[in-house]
């Protein structure tokens, strides 16, 4: 199988062991940071599925100071979906926390917000997507509890679903996998670094993060797999 299918791969187990069935009867918030996981999940659900999606996006600013990268990223590559993908709602909201350490986890702010983008829109979803997939035991069970908490008193809680989960465990072959399902345009618009730079026509990527080193194993491993072909 290609890499360009494996995304859709993993989407399809992931909604058939959950009995979806990818109709627009369904309802879905897309949690999105313009990275390139959730630029890739929000694409191939848009490609893959007829479900009503809703994305949204919490700009985190914090002392990484990865917001304005970030914000740029989500609004190049939200403008490119929706001029080139299926109509979808999108909305956006602020966190600011200038610490020396953030505090707290971003899976669990973005299940919280999720529920609060639900009840702020009055309507029933049936899943939470998030393109996150390599968190830690305690992480996950901190979030699922926070999205139990708020959906108490909900007649329909929704299912908190990440189907990057249902690829390889291997890093690369997975980056490559979720890399290679969006149009090359795609590609060139999201954002990973943790500690950019501002510089005067864009932002510097520090090289040194954990999102850094991700890209450039993925890439390298790209440009052996294309030179490999060429032999």
């Amino acid at each position: 199988m290609s890499y360009e299918t494996k995304v859709k791969q993993a989407l399809d187990i992931c909604l058939n062991k959950n009995y979806f069935k990818v109709n627009d009867k369904e309802t879905a918030i897309v949690m999105y940071s313009g990275g390139m996981d959730s630029v890739s999940l929000l694409w191939n659900l848009l490609e893959h599925t007829e479900q009503d999606i809703h994305v949204h996006s919490i700009h985190i600013d914090n002392s990484e100071g990865r917001v304005k990268a970030e914000a740029k990223a989500i609004e190049n590559t939200i403008n490119y979906m929706r001029n080139n993908q299926r109509p979808f709602e999108f909305s956006s909201s602020v966190y600011s926390w200038k610490a020396k350490y953030p505090g707290g986890k971003d899976m669990v702010l973005a299940l919280f917000q999720a529920m609060r983008v639900a009840s702020g829109l009055g309507k029933t979803f049936n899943i939470v997507y998030t393109g996150d997939y390599n968190i830690f035991r305690d992480e996950g069970a901190e979030a699922q509890g926070v999205l139990n908490a708020l959906c108490t008193t909900r007649r329909v809680k929704p299912i908190w679903l990440a189907p990057f989960e249902h690829m390889t465990y291997n890093s690369v072959e997975r980056s490559k996998g979720i890399y290679l399902s969006m149009p090359e345009e795609l590609r060139e618009l999201y954002w990973s670094c943790r500690h950019p730079t501002d510089a005067l026509d864009g932002f510097i990527v520090c090289g040194d993060c954990h999102a850094c080193d991700r890209q450039k194993a993925m890439q390298e491993s790209i440009k052996k797999d294309l030179t490999n072909e060429k032999k």
